[in-house]
């Protein structure tokens, strides 16, 4: 019995290291990117030894991916709205609206997409959550053609290309947000304000874009 518990008790301690250690990349890497990151900062700031970090991560590259772990599959959830959404333009612009609001809630997850996306790295490398990622986008993109194929949102548009503009418009207005608001002197403006009227641009290009075209109304032929 003495043994088991010893046992449990290295295995908590472990566990209690590593959340340590994740903690202090996390709050790191999020203010000072990956690149300008040390291990020695995360060891100071974990108040564990580097060799512990080495022992649990291996390099820093794999706890970046580790960080990276939990809030990339909350924004790979909220892609799944997309796919509840209701098969026409008015859901899809719904769909937007809930993930640019996902965005808005995760300033965190943001800024590590931006070091992400500054290192130019493939999200989280070659392993499963890569492959999850292919698989959802190919979900997404088949939602979007069947409804399509419906006669729900335009068929001229592509359909990889409009959830990429959507997903961009998003992404890239939480990334940036602060030097567009200062560039066009929104600065002093309450920061849900500006948010809520940048969505509203962005949906009314989402619901532009992929509205059907009318079909052009015949007029009926004029007996002589």
């Amino acid at each position: 019995m003495p043994r088991r518990h010893s046992t449990e008790n290295r295995l908590r301690d472990a566990e209690r290291t590593k959340a340590r250690i994740l903690t202090a990349a996390t709050d790191l890497f999020t203010r000072l990117g990956p690149g300008a990151t040390s291990i020695d900062e995360i060891s100071e700031r974990a108040g564990v030894n580097r060799g512990l970090i080495h022992h649990y991560f291996r390099t820093k590259d794999a706890l970046f991916d580790q960080v990276l772990v939990r809030p990339l599959t909350a924004f790979l959830e909220s892609h799944v709205e997309f796919l509840q959404a209701r098969p026409d333009v008015d859901g899809l612009c719904e769909a937007t609206r809930s993930f640019f609001r996902f965005l808005g809630r995760h300033p965190d997850l943001v800024r590590l997409l931006s070091w992400t996306l500054a290192m130019r790295r493939v999200l989280l490398g070659d392993g499963p959550q890569l492959e999850l990622t292919r698989a959802l986008m190919a979900r997404l993109i088949r939602r979007i053609e069947e409804a399509q194929q419906a006669g729900a949102v335009r068929r001229e548009v592509s359909a990889p290309h409009l959830l990429i503009t959507i997903v961009d418009l998003c992404v890239s207005w939480h990334l940036a947000s602060e030097d567009w608001s200062a560039k066009l002197g929104w600065s002093a403006r309450p920061r849900a304000e500006v948010d809520e009227e940048r969505l509203a641009a962005i949906v009314d290009v989402v619901s532009a874009t992929a509205r059907p075209t009318p079909a052009p109304v015949t007029q009926p032929a004029v007996t002589p």
